[in-house]
C-alpha cells in the first residue's frame, strides 16, 4: 500500500465517520436535547401550577373556615333532623308550641310534600288548622316568623267562627296556615326542639 492509498483510505474513513456523525449521531443528539428541553418546560409548568395551588390552598383554607362559621351560624335557624320525617316532626312541635303558648286550640297538623332543595338544604312544609282570638293569632305569627328557626308562613286563611255574634266576648277565628322550614340532610341531629322549648 502506497502513501497515496493510505491517504485515500484515511480520507475515506474520515468521510464515513463524518457522515455517520452528521447523519446518525447529530440528529439523535438534537432530538434528545429537544426532548429534554420539552420535559424541562413541562416540569417547570407543573412546578408553577403546584406553587399556585399551594398559594390558593391558604385561600381555600380561609374559605373553609368562613363556610364553617356560616354553617355554625345557620345551625340554630334550621330544623333538627336528618330526614324529612324528623324535620316535619320538629316543625310540628314548633307550631304546636307556638299555638299552646298563645292559647290557641290546635285542631290538626298535616305534613305536605315539598321537594324544594338547595344543595344539602331541604324544605319541609305542613298545614296547621286552629282556633284562637286575634291576640293569639298575632302571637303565633310572631313566634313562628321571629323565632330562632327560620320559618315561613306561606299561606294564611283566617275566617270568623261566628261573625254574627253580638256578644262582647272575643271573636273566635278559624286559622288555616301553611308553614315551611329548612333542614340539613345528613347532619348530626341537633337540638332544634331544645331551642324551641326555651
Amino acid at each position: 500500500m502506497t502513501a497515496r492509498d493510505g491517504r485515500a483510505l484515511f480520507v475515506g474513513g474520515g468521510v464515513v465517520l463524518a457522515a455517520f456523525l452528521l447523519l446518525r449521531v447529530l440528529p439523535w443528539t438534537l432530538r434528545s436535547a429537544l426532548a429534554a428541553e420539552v420535559g424541562l418546560r413541562q416540569r417547570t409548568a407543573l412546578l408553577a401550577g403546584a406553587r399556585a395551588d399551594l398559594a390558593e390552598a391558604s385561600g381555600l383554607r380561609d374559605s373553609a373556615v368562613a363556610l364553617g362559621q356560616a354553617l355554625v351560624g345557620l345551625a340554630p335557624k334550621i330544623l333538627s333532623g336528618n330526614s324529612p320525617a324528623e324535620a316535619v316532626a320538629d316543625l310540628s312541635g314548633r307550631v304546636n308550641l307556638a299555638a299552646s303558648r298563645n292559647q290557641a286550640k290546635l285542631e290538626r297538623v298535616d305534613p305536605l310534600t315539598d321537594s324544594t332543595v338547595a344543595g344539602r338544604l331541604h324544605r319541609v312544609a305542613l298545614r296547621a288548622a286552629f282556633e284562637c282570638d286575634i291576640r293569639g293569632l298575632v302571637g303565633i305569627l310572631q313566634a313562628l316568623t321571629f323565632g330562632k328557626a327560620a320559618l315561613t308562613v306561606r299561606e294564611l286563611r283566617v275566617t270568623a267562627a261566628d261573625a254574627t255574634s253580638a256578644d262582647r266576648i272575643p271573636e273566635v277565628l278559624r286559622v288555616d296556615m301553611t308553614v315551611t322550614g329548612w333542614f340539613l340532610e345528613g347532619r348530626d341531629a341537633g337540638g332544634g326542639m331544645r331551642e324551641a322549648s326555651r
